[in-house]
């Protein structure tokens, strides 16, 4: 009976310590970009550097990555956000309050691809 009584207990606590994905996730997310061949440019939402390249982005919205060098063909990959089902699991005990915040603050979502690999293909003359 005293098991459970502390299962009943300590399912509670669980939830909460699963928290909203604001404070978990954040709103932001790692996205790595690679290329072969290496040291291709890549232009990101603004954003400009070369393969290997790690951008933070925001989790609240998507994204088109284009990767070029000469010689090669660009490719353009998008970034697409998709809402995560366990920012509402993590939010039961904060109900309606959490969910919201997650979404105003982007924190529900998560970016995919994470890791874009390119493989450029040499133009053809």
């Amino acid at each position: 009976m005293l098991r459970y009584i502390c299962i009943l207990v300590l399912i509670p606590f669980i939830f909460m310590l699963s928290g909203c994905a604001t404070i978990i996730k954040g709103n932001n997310q790692m996205v790595t970009i690679n290329s072969e061949p290496g040291d291709a440019k890549v232009i990101l939402d603004g954003l400009k550097g070369k393969t290997p390249y790690t951008a933070k982005l925001s989790r609240n919205k998507e994204y088109v990555v284009t990767i070029s060098k000469e010689g090669y063909e660009t490719e353009q990959i998008q970034i697409n956000k998709n809402f995560g089902l366990l920012a509402i699991f993590g939010n039961l005990p904060w109900l309606l309050v959490g969910v919201i915040v997650d979404l105003c603050t982007g924190s529900a979502y998560n970016l995919n691809p994470a890791s874009v690999n390119v493989v450029l293909d040499k133009e053809s003359k």
